[in-house]
């Protein structure tokens, strides 16, 4: 377990320096594929929080940060103006084109010793260790 943890440290710092440049961060990164993968349709705050990788409390303040970019916008829905909508914005899109092809190359390097076959294992494998875990 202990090799599972320093090894997800690493990607992230990993990550965290090829997507430095941009300005965002991977949890950024993480919002704005989301919102990329429904466009045009909206998402309200729990939709987000539900679908992050990493589960972090504080949604509105990654959202904060992405709205004053101008990466995403958000505006109160029509049918209930309790609940906020989220959309990515066309600057939010044009960045992920930018960033996308560095992510996939610092993965193409980091997993260039492990073979297609590895690949399918260690996904089994981890994907087993997190089967039937009460969170």
């Amino acid at each position: 377990m202990l090799n599972i943890m320093v090894t997800s440290s690493w990607l992230t710092s990993e990550l965290t320096g090829a997507m430095a440049p941009f300005g965002i961060t991977p949890a950024q990164y993480n919002v704005l594929r989301i919102l990329r993968g429904s466009h045009p349709r909206k998402l309200t705050c729990t939709d987000i929080s539900r679908r992050l990788l990493d589960r972090t409390p504080d949604v509105t303040r990654l959202l904060n940060r992405l709205e004053r970019s101008r990466l995403i916008h958000r505006a109160r829905a029509d049918h209930d103006r309790r609940v906020v909508e989220v959309g990515i914005t066309g600057e939010g899109l044009a960045l992920l084109e930018r960033v996308d092809p560095v992510v996939a190359d610092v993965q193409a390097r980091i997993a260039r010793h492990l073979s297609p076959e590895e690949h399918r294992q260690l996904s089994a494998f981890l994907e087993r260790l997190r089967t039937d875990q009460v969170a």
